[in-house]
């Protein structure tokens, strides 16, 4: 028992003997030689080119080429190709890899973008085909311990498509936009180019420099070429309002437009835009109301040279101010025995009204009335407010008359009935007209007037 036992003390310590050393011989060869790779073999090998001659134009022919290599461990991986006086081309740089095989189709691309700063923004050549020539191919990779390897061989490019598209004199009138249909810098933002070759996707879009992945398409207008096809183009931008949606809010934004060919050249352009006072006008009459003077159960009689009278109230309900134009309430129209009447046309071409340009004003809201032999929509019209209800704004040299954000106005008016309208009792209703716009209130409070004697 006791030589057993000494025996087996004596493998012991023998054994820690060994330990100690191997630790510390160790220990000094990781001194000695920094961090220990206890990685064997290649880090990068299966490297191929093939084929190791393309003609990047889009025909389908050989246009691109196949890189396979594999990687033992995880390594930074970069491809990039040289060219005969030295320049350096990067398809992919510092990119993270896993251990593994791998394949990527190249076409003579290069993604690195040239910006030309223009008078009023910039333009871009995001990705151009390579010009035709040999190359060298250079496959690198690096691990996570420094240890670098790469690989080469040589390719040639010929029948490349190398013309970048261009979207020349790329305009963007006005720069400052105001899209609430008041009429004053707010009818449409032009945007205007001429393309110079066919390409294979084309977009044109609203960008906001604070939120880059927020893009609000626009879509070009009727044209005689498709949006694809080289020569002029033309787009109009209204702010949404003209799809009765909200414009975008106040700020500085970039008009951006876009092109890439089959091939693979790819361009930019970036105008700027600033849109303020944007917003959807929203006028109502308050709870659809026509106060018809001498109205009975929805009838209103007049003897002939008398006169039909109302008043009613409008109100902002939106958030920008609203345009309008007179003539202001308290006009008087007149209705002549030869069933014509007086329109706010002819009230506007009397000649001490002539310098106040009541006419049809593109962008302004007005109350107007109208009947149902008219021939003509809302003859008789009025300012939706007194000037005491209104503010006087002046926009760019231009001076106008708003009802503002939660005001309301007075409307009020008479006609004056000498001859019978067309039809002798008709239907008679009041309005909002919003000029070279539309109706967006219409048929309000219909009534049945009754003019002198059947």
């Amino acid at each position: 028992m006791r030589l057993h036992s000494f025996a087996f003390r004596g493998r012991s310590i023998l054994a820690m003997n060994l330990n100690v050393l191997y630790t510390v011989a160790l220990a000094f060869f990781i001194a000695g030689c920094g961090r220990l790779d206890v990685s064997f073999g290649p880090l990068l090998s299966d490297v191929t080119v093939s084929p190791d001659q393309i003609s990047p134009n889009a025909d389908g022919q050989t246009d691109v080429t196949e890189i396979r290599y594999t990687l033992s461990r995880s390594a930074y991986v970069s491809i990039y190709f040289e060219g005969e006086e030295g320049d350096r081309y990067f398809f992919r740089q510092n990119r993270r890899r896993s251990p593994g095989s791998y394949s990527v189709l190249w076409g003579g691309v290069m993604d690195e973008p040239e910006i030309e700063e223009v008078a009023g923004g910039t333009n871009e050549v995001l990705s151009r085909v390579l010009p035709d020539g040999r190359y060298r191919w250079i496959v690198e990779a690096v691990d996570d311990n420094g240890h670098s390897e790469a690989l080469d061989g040589a390719i040639s490019l010929e029948d490349g498509d190398t013309e970048v598209p261009q979207l020349e004199n790329f305009a963007v009138m006005p720069v400052v936009f105001r899209p609430n249909l008041d009429g004053l810098r707010d009818d449409w933002v032009s945007i205007s180019y001429n393309l110079s070759k066919e390409v294979q996707n084309i977009q044109v879009y609203l960008l906001d420099p604070q939120k880059p992945g927020v893009k609000v398409h626009i879509a070009e207008g009727p044209n005689t070429i498709e949006p694809e096809e080289p020569g002029n183009h033309t787009y109009k931008y209204f702010g949404g309002v003209d799809l009765n949606a909200e414009p975008p809010p106040d700020g500085e934004y970039l008009v951006v437009g876009e092109a890439n060919d089959l091939a693979g050249n790819r361009v930019r352009v970036t105008r700027p835009l600033t849109i303020e006072m944007g917003g959807r006008p929203r006028a109502d009459v308050v709870q659809g109301e026509i106060d018809w003077v001498n109205e009975i159960n929805r009838v209103v009689s007049v003897p002939l040279g008398q006169k039909l009278c109302f008043s009613t109230i409008v109100k902002n309900e939106g958030e920008v101010p609203v345009r309008t134009n007179g003539p202001w309430p308290g006009q008087d129209y007149h209705f002549a025995e030869d069933f014509t009447y007086e329109s706010f046309n002819s009230i506007a071409s009397r000649p001490e009204n002539r310098d106040k340009y009541w006419f049809e004003l593109p962008g302004a809201f007005r109350f107007g009335l109208n009947f149902s032999t008219t021939g003509y929509a809302y003859p008789f019209r009025w300012a939706i407010g007194r000037q005491q209800d209104l503010e006087y704004l002046e926009i760019e040299g231009e001076s106008a008359w708003y009802l503002m954000p939660g005001e309301s106005g007075q409307v009020s008016g008479c006609i004056l009935f000498d001859g019978r309208p067309p039809g002798g009792n008709v239907l008679w209703w009041g309005g909002l007209i919003h000029e070279a716009y539309g109706h967006p209130n219409d048929f309000i409070d219909r009534i049945t007037v009754n003019v002198g004697e059947e």
